[in-house]
């Protein structure tokens, strides 16, 4: 089969009425459990499997990567709206998105990360239709050593995220790998900082921890200082005249559009490297647009860019992450490899027989992705009004409603009431780097790299001894982390000297 005749047969199918309900309820599935904290793609996708064994390939992928479509999408409405991040991918989004609902801008930032999230979805989806052919080549070229020094290079970027400096920004990014280390050591099976508590023998679980920094940190925030969660709002919004807002947020998506295009691209090609996931896309796309930007001292203050880039990004990096699954049945995020149990389970296998012979089914994936984020857009447009409503009801009210919605998502992933502790003792640590002045995401995204930086650092020293960094690829990354941390170190040095004089 053709590539032509592939995508025809691709767009014909996922259109049809065989296989469209499967992908609209997926996509309503994938919203609902994006908008619950917690509860994030690789469960929606987890959920979804359990249904395939009786679907046939066409309907079964629709369904899954449809659950999965629309997951950051509800994540970005929760971020926005209620601080509360529903994935760890939307983390990025907090930066901007709370200041812009607080200065009673809720609409535009919602409308904005919508229509972002399905630019940046089209944008990975249409990659991935493009680069299918020269796929293999691309992702030989990355091995251990230039994956270690490409989470490293993305460590960096920490140091322009957010309203923190960036000595404080590295700090928590270095706290981060530590707290990654946690746990059973993956060579010498060794324990390591458990202190003797056997549910940390397999680390600290990822959505637990997500939940602490930034859902329960604001609760305690909200609790301490009183009042209703968007503070600073005048009035509250007439339902005319947020979705008017929804329409100013998507109208601004578009014409930040070569923003979009340039934040997708980090995505998906961050998504063709095994391991490092959305939630560092993510923050590296907001690096990009807060560096690239003329505004630079706005952004942790309500700048629009700083909603859509990493919105575009987040769903970007799944064109990227579907590529390299496909293609070499090599996983680049948790939910891919739940897809490729899906695959499995359908009679489908990766990479010659599913680019020649079943290209039709990567093409249902592909537009299975676009439609799915356009349902996710249309659908959340109506869901933002009764939940930007709910941002002022009293903090003495929404706090336990959002504490016990908080539980639940820690307890839901391994259903271990020890998950709960750790959400509230990161909580308490999330609100104390709040009030002084540490980057809470410069900790996550050294916590979600930990654990690639520390493997791919052990297999590069086993493969190619310690001057694996002298090989031309890493060299490379290394030279551009170096240049970008010493550029940033120029820059506040060159910003103090007029106040020093003075």
């Amino acid at each position: 089969m053709t590539i032509i005749e592939g995508m025809m047969s691709g767009f014909s199918q996922s259109v049809s009425l065989e296989v469209f309900p499967y992908l609209f309820v997926g996509s309503i599935f994938g919203l609902i459990i994006g908008v619950i904290p917690g509860l994030s793609g690789h469960f929606a996708m987890a959920m979804a499997v359990t249904f395939l064994y009786t679907m046939e390939p066409a309907p079964g992928i629709a369904f899954l990567l449809g659950a999965h479509a629309t997951v950051a999408q509800g994540g970005g409405l929760t971020a926005i709206l209620f601080s509360t991040p529903g994935t760890g991918q939307n983390a990025a989004t907090l930066l901007d998105g709370p200041p812009m609902r607080d200065k009673g801008e809720a609409g535009i930032a919602v409308g904005a990360a919508m229509a972002a999230c399905f630019l940046g979805a089209t944008f990975g989806a249409l990659v991935l239709g493009l680069l299918i052919p020269v796929l293999r080549e691309v992702v030989l070229f990355f091995g251990p050593p230039e994956v270690f020094i490409l989470a490293f290079l993305a460590l960096t970027f920490v140091a322009v995220l957010g309203k923190e400096d960036m000595t404080r920004s590295l700090i928590a990014a270095l706290l981060g790998l530590l707290l990654a280390m946690i746990g059973v050591d993956n060579v010498t099976n060794t324990f390591r900082f458990t202190m003797n508590i056997d549910a940390l023998g397999d680390g600290l679980n990822l959505v637990p921890v997500i939940l602490g920094l930034f859902a329960v940190a604001e609760m305690i925030d909200l609790w301490v200082r009183g009042g209703t969660l968007a503070r600073d709002v005048p009035k509250a919004l007439s339902a005319r005249e947020t979705q008017a807002q929804i329409f100013q947020g998507i109208g601004l998506a578009f014409r930040n559009w070569w923003l979009v295009m340039r934040c997708s691209a980090i995505g998906t090609g961050m998504g063709l490297i095994p391991g490092l996931g959305s939630a560092p896309a993510s923050f590296v796309a907001y690096g990009h647009a807060k560096q690239s930007s003329p505004d630079k001292d706005t952004f942790g203050k309500g700048n629009v860019k700083g909603v859509i880039g990493p919105e575009a990004a987040n769903d970007a990096v799944e064109g990227g992450a579907l590529a390299s699954t496909l293609a070499f049945g090599i996983p680049g995020s948790s939910s891919m490899a739940i897809l490729l149990s899906g695959l499995f389970i359908l009679g489908l296998d990766t990479g010659p027989q599913m680019l020649n012979q079943n290209v039709d089914i990567v093409f249902v994936m592909i537009f299975t992705i676009i439609i799915g984020n356009f349902i996710g857009t249309l659908v959340g447009m109506f869901l933002v009004n009764p939940l930007s409503r709910a941002t002022s009801i009293r903090a003495s009210v929404m706090v336990p409603v959002l504490m016990a919605v908080i539980a639940t998502g820690a307890f839901a992933g391994d259903r271990a009431i020890f998950d709960i502790s750790i959400a509230i003792v990161f909580g308490i640590f999330g609100y104390a780097m709040k009030v002084l002045n540490y980057s809470r995401s410069a900790l996550l995204i050294g916590f979600v790299l930990g654990f690639a930086v520390e493997k791919n650092l052990y297999l590069a020293l086993l493969l190619d001894g310690p001057l694996f960094v002298l090989q031309p690829i890493p060299m490379m990354l290394a030279m551009i982390t170096v240049l970008f941390l010493g550029w940033n170190i120029y820059t506040i040095v060159r910003d103090r000297k007029p106040r020093i004089s003075k």
